[in-house]
């Protein structure tokens, strides 16, 4: 294992070479929209470990483990990628060069930029045309239109086709305002040259702006409220911002006195109305009303996509109530956040001290890391609701195919249950022939190829989105591979959103 506290193979890339690698990365949506796989992805990104074979230099791998995490809108971690990895090379440095434009850092970005577009600087063929467009940027921002004007020359004679920031240099270098349509995906890049014809609406790209262009502007503390929220939520739900930096852009916003009175009738903007939630569980000295604030911003997630991520913002709030009798009717949610974050004692002395439902204790036991294969004794009462026909087809064959891929053994009742309705036939399936790869790359340990074999395994909306073959597959596929905490997370990813509810109080 890799020593970097990854829990990683230092072999984590065995069974690829770096084309392989290069083909499957070339197939993925970055970043995942699992939070638990995208957690695992973020590890293996991280990883210090040994690199795949046949490379043609030595900073080539390290280059490709960049781009991904640029991809991911992981730029925090690209930046301490890059200040421990000390290369120096052409091509590490046009990558530093895009990231600190990017950045709003144009002074040191420009330095770089003017430095590879030396003859000398032997930078790759493949980012030439990438280094010509960034010294448009650069001539741009020096006034120099004429520069600005050659440098769009350049760029497309290397093959460059980002029409968009072309355009932009093209307008500057003639001295006049074109109108300029967005492209389908709006780049940080794209963002920057749309800036050198003046201010830019940003809300008007949220919808379309890549992860990175949303984590830059969910951090951008000049920006409106509004624009903040809207950009961090919207980078969360991408799993491009992590739960700590949300909760800081949350903290940023004032909190209005009047917030503090009802948290479920307060009117107010719906994209301010989490935030302000957030502030006040914060504030708030009353667990209940602490709670009644926390249910709120929760079940709101839900509505909007992103309650798993959601319950990660909320997780270190929840750290610090005590469960009470007098808080049972919060239990509930109470479990979902702690077992989201990983904390499954925490679920468990909310179901205890609290008087919470125990269908929820059968679902600490199932995805908690520490339990074994074989029977699973906590599954009784799920067993009844089963008998009594309280489970819907979803819930049913979710379970069964989970704890089959998971090694646990199926109580009889929940497989007639399931028997007796239709598998659910849709969701992502992927082309022939992924599926076999994935039990391969499983049964050989190669846990490298196993992470990217499941993100294409699962599609682009996760283990919510997959069809039911493709989730038992992916799941088995992590635990045969090593990676038993990560399968019970993608487990519990699966499961949290159809398991049985208490009516609410």
């Amino acid at each position: 294992m890799s020593r970097d506290g990854s829990g990683l193979p230092f072999e984590l890339w065995r069974g690829l070479d770096l084309k392989g690698l290069e083909d499957l990365l070339a197939q993925l949506e970055l970043p995942p929209r699992s939070p638990a796989l995208h957690r695992l992805w973020r590890r293996a990104l991280l990883a210090s470990a040994a690199p795949p074979a046949g490379l043609p230099s030595p900073d080539h791998f390290l280059a490709l483990r960049l781009e991904a995490l640029y991809r991911s809108g992981l730029l925090r971690d690209m930046e301490e990628v890059l200040a421990g990895a000390g290369a120096s090379t052409p091509l590490i440095r046009a990558l530093q060069a895009r990231l600190n434009i990017g950045l709003g850092r144009r002074d040191a970005g420009c330095r770089t930029v003017a430095e590879l577009g030396a003859p000398s600087s032997g930078l790759p063929a493949r980012l030439k045309g990438e280094i010509q467009l960034l010294s448009g940027y650069c001539a741009a921002v020096a006034g120099d239109t004429r520069g600005a004007g050659l440098a769009a020359e350049l760029a497309r004679e290397e093959g460059i086709a980002a029409e968009l920031p072309l355009a932009v240099l093209a307008s500057i270098a003639v001295d006049n305002k074109p109108r300029l349509s967005l492209p389908k995906h709006v780049l940080l890049l794209d963002y920057r040259f749309l800036e050198l014809m003046g201010p830019v609406n940003a809300a008007q790209v949220i919808d379309k702006a890549e992860p990175a262009l949303l984590a830059v502007n969910a951090r951008n503390e000049q920006a409106p409220a509004r624009l903040q929220i809207a950009a961090a939520e919207a980078a969360m739900r991408l799993n491009a911002l992590s739960a700590d930096a949300v909760a800081d852009v949350y903290r940023r916003q004032s909190l209005s006195s009047g917030a503090l009175a009802e948290p479920v009738t307060h009117a107010t903007d719906p994209l301010l109305r989490r935030a302000l939630f957030f502030r006040a569980i914060e504030l708030s000295r009353s667990p209940a009303q602490q709670a009644r604030f926390m249910r709120a911003v929760l079940d709101d997630a839900h509505k909007s996509g992103f309650g798993a991520q959601m319950a990660l913002v909320l997780a270190p709030l929840l750290a610090k109530m005590q469960p009470t009798l007098e808080l049972a009717w919060f239990a509930e949610t109470a479990v979902e956040i702690a077992l989201t974050a990983g904390d499954h004692a925490s679920a468990r002395r909310w179901i205890e001290l609290a008087g919470g439902p125990k269908p929820w204790l059968a679902l600490c036991d199932l995805v908690d890391p520490w339990r074994r294969e074989g029977r699973l004794p906590g599954l009784a009462p799920i067993e009844d609701l089963a008998y009594r026909g309280s489970l819907d087809a979803t819930m049913l064959h979710r379970l069964a195919t989970l704890l089959d891929a998971l090694d646990v053994e199926v109580p009889i009742p929940l497989w007639d249950a399931a028997s007796r309705t239709p598998q659910p036939s849709g969701g992502h399936l992927p082309e022939t022939g992924v599926l076999a790869d994935l039990a391969q790359a499983a049964k050989h340990k190669d846990v490298g190829r196993v992470i990217l074999l499941v993100m294409r395994t699962l599609g682009p909306d996760g283990p919510d989105g997959a069809n039911i073959l493709a989730l038992r597959d992916s799941v088995r596929a992590l635990k045969t591979a090593g990676l038993e905490a990560d399968a019970r997370g993608m487990a519990l990813e699966a499961l949290v959103a159809v398991w049985p509810r208490q009516a609410r109080q």
